[in-house]
């Protein structure tokens, strides 16, 4: 069976609906794939990478399939983000610090022995490498198949594939959401809130605490003064010196200048997975 890359997907989709010809479309984070009864089409949704950090998420990905890597998690029990039940609405701003684990997942993806030093130090190269690659390397190991039927007349309901590989990528999720929940333990009523590998807390004492802690655990971090938390409920915004407007944009009719404060919305609804890949994809915002 032949197979083609497409340029316009799109047309080429109903093209194939207003001939009425049955097909089947597998969709993915990365990749969609449009299967006839003769010919295999498909077309990448990833034109935001270098061709180097697309190189990246393949090697990671053969480097698992070629050795036949697989293991154990319970993904159900991974929480990513979690917020103090007592955290009262308002706004904080004296002593309230976030501290980052660096490339948590990648760094546990390599301690686990999931990949090799030479993809593991291509993956660290900022040069070559973005955050968002190297986050989407591991995202696709968990990439869930939609598979969209067309019988000449309509969508039939779509079914849902998992990948064989995804236990791997929940388990270093699971590994980073161990080290969040016994900082939330430690620093207690301080606890304000962790979003998947940053943690936010009140307070010199807590501060330290969670340094001294990563410290034992040879967790490298990073640690951000925050100048302004808002908990608005069901939200939180934070406004930091290290997060800020890159380029003038009218929002609102305000015009933000570069220099100016960025606010971060950290928004805590129950989790799908589907969300879980819009936040990796958007750099654990």
């Amino acid at each position: 069976m032949s197979k083609i890359k497409l340029k316009n997907p799109k047309e080429f989709l109903n093209g194939l609906k207003k001939r009425g010809q049955p097909f089947q479309l597998i969709s993915t984070t990365l990749t969609k794939t449009i299967l006839t009864d003769s010919t295999v089409y498909y077309y990448t949704t990833s034109n935001s990478l270098k061709p180097i950090e697309l190189s990246l998420i393949k090697q990671v990905k053969d480097y698992v399939i070629n050795n036949n890597l697989s293991v154990k998690c319970k993904k159900e029990s991974i929480q990513y983000i979690n917020k103090n039940s007592n955290l009262k609405k308002g706004i904080y701003s004296k002593d309230i610090f976030e501290i980052d684990l660096n490339k948590a997942y990648w760094n546990y993806f390599y301690k686990n022995k999931y990949t090799s030093e030479e993809i593991y130090l291509k993956g660290l190269n900022e040069k070559l490498i973005s955050k968002k690659a190297r986050l989407i390397s591991l995202g696709n190991l968990a990439k869930k198949q939609i598979i969209f039927d067309f019988n000449g007349r309509e969508y039939l309901e779509p079914t849902f594939k998992s990948s064989d590989t995804e236990n791997l990528f929940f388990k270093v999720s699971q590994q980073t959401d161990k080290v969040m929940n016994e900082l939330k333990f430690i620093t207690g009523n301080d606890f304000l809130f962790y979003w998947v590998d940053a943690i936010f807390v009140r307070g010199v004492k807590a501060r330290d605490l969670v340094i001294d802690y990563l410290k034992l655990k040879k967790l490298e971090f990073k640690l951000i003064l925050i100048d302004r938390l808002q908990n608005n409920g069901n939200y939180v915004t934070v406004t930091d010196n290290s997060h800020l407007y890159k380029v003038k944009t009218l929002k609102n009719d305000i015009l933000f200048n570069v220099g100016d404060l960025k606010p971060r919305p950290f928004i805590f609804e129950p989790l799908k997975s589907l969300d879980l890949r819009k936040i990796l994809n958007n750099n654990f915002q």
